[in-house]
C-alpha cells in the first residue's frame, strides 16, 4: 500500500525570531497557534484526511488550549515536539531530555486527553540519548530523520551569515550524521519481539528527493518553488510507496494579519507568499497523490503498520 502523511510542526512563533536573531519580550495570542492550525484543520477537513500535528507544549496559554482538542475530535494525532522547543535538546544531559519530553507529553495528554505515540525534534536534531528516552517513555515512532545534506548545508551557511551580521541564530547542527539515512520506515533499535526480528521502535524519515542534492518535499518547497520545479518533485515521488511531508504552522499564515509578523518579513520565507498562493499549493499535492493512488494517515497509524509487519 502507498501511504502519505502531512504533518504539522506547530512551533511558537518566538522560535522563528530566535532563529533570526530577533530579541523579543514575548507574544501575546501567537497567530501560529491561532490561525495556522485552524487553517490546516480545514484543509485536512475539506479533504477527509488525517494529519499529525506535532505540539510545543511552551507556546500555548489558556486563551488556545481548546484548539488541542479540536485536533483530536477532528480524528488527527497529537505528538510531541518537545516542552520549549530548545534546539540544544540533544547537547543536554540525559536526565534533563527526559524531563523536558516528559512535561510536554504530560501536558498534551492531560490537556488532549490523548496518548502519545511519536516524537519530532526540534531542528530535527537527533542523538542515541534522545531515542533512549522516547522508548523509556513509551513512545513507539521518532519522526525526526530529515535525510538531506542540502538543507543541512543551507542551515549551516544561515546560522554563520547571522552571526557575521551580529544576530546568532539560536538554530544549531547536533551533526551532520543527520543529514544521511534512509527515506523509508525502519527500525532503529535491537529489540527481537519475534522470529521475523521485529523491532519495537520505528524511525519514520521525512522525505526528500534527488540523490546527492535530497531536495526536502517539505512545506517551504511546496509553497516557495517554481511550479515546474514542484512537479517534477512530485512526478519523482510518485514512485515511492511511503511520503512524509512535513509542514508549520507558519505555512498557513498570512504576513500581514498579525504584527507579530512584522520582524520576520524578509527574513521567513514562509510570510513571502500569499495566503491564497499557499493554499493552492497544498490542495495540489494533496490532489496529486490522491489520485495517484496514496492513502493519508497519520503517522502513528504508519509506525503501528510498521511494528505489526504490516509495512515495508
Amino acid at each position: 500500500m502507498k501511504t502519505a502523511c502531512i504533518n504539522v510542526d506547530v512551533d511558537p512563533l518566538i522560535c522563528y525570531y530566535a532563529i533570526h536573531g530577533i530579541e523579543t519580550s514575548g507574544i501575546s495570542e501567537d497567530p501560529v497557534y491561532i490561525n495556522g492550525i485552524r487553517r490546516f484543520l480545514e484543509l485536512f477537513d475539506k479533504n477527509s484526511i488525517k494529519g499529525t500535528f506535532f505540539i510545543t507544549a511552551y507556546g500555548f496559554s489558556e486563551k488556545n488550549t481548546g484548539i488541542l482538542k479540536e485536533i483530536v475530535s477532528s480524528g488527527h494525532e497529537i505528538a510531541d515536539h518537545s516542552f520549549s522547543h530548545d534546539y540544544r535538546l540533544t547537547r543536554l544531559p540525559k536526565e534533563e531530555i527526559f524531563q523536558e519530553i516528559k512535561k510536554n507529553k504530560d501536558f498534551l495528554e492531560e490537556t488532549a486527553g490523548i496518548v502519545c505515540k511519536g516524537f519530532r525534534s526540534p531542528g530535527y536534531n537527533s542523538s542515541a540519548d534522545l531515542i533512549s528516552v522516547l522508548r523509556s517513555v513509551g513512545y513507539t515512532y521518532d519522526s525526526s530523520l530529515f535525510p538531506s545534506i542540502s538543507y543541512y548545508l543551507a542551515k549551516w551557511l544561515l546560522i554563520n551569515l547571522k552571526k557575521l551580521s551580529g544576530h546568532d541564530s539560536k538554530s544549531i547542527i547536533s551533526s551532520f550524521a543527520d543529514a544521511f539515512g534512509r527515506y523509508t520506515p525502519e527500525f532503529i533499535d535491537k529489540t527481537v519481539r519475534d522470529i521475523k526480528k521485529q523491532g519495537t521502535f520505528a524511525e519514520l524519515p521525512m522525505t526528500t528527493l534527488f540523490p546527492l542534492a535530497s531536495i526536502p518535499l517539505i512545506g517551504t518547497s511546496i509553497i516557495a518553488f517554481p511550479s515546474f520545479l514542484l512537479e517534477w518533485m512530485l512526478k519523482i515521488s510518485k514512485g515511492r510507496s511511503f511520503i512524509n511531508i512535513e509542514a508549520h504552522g507558519i505555512d498557513l499564515c498570512g504576513a500581514d494579519e498579525s504584527p507579530h509578523f512584522g520582524p520576520l518579513k524578509g527574513k521567513q520565507p514562509d510570510l513571502a507568499f500569499s495566503l491564497e498562493r499557499k493554499t493552492e499549493r497544498f490542495q495540489h499535492v494533496i490532489d496529486f497523490y490522491k489520485n495517484n493512488g496514496f492513502k493519508f494517515m497519520t503517522l502513528a497509524e504508519v509506525a503501528e503498520m510498521k511494528l505489526n509487519g504490516n509495512l515495508k
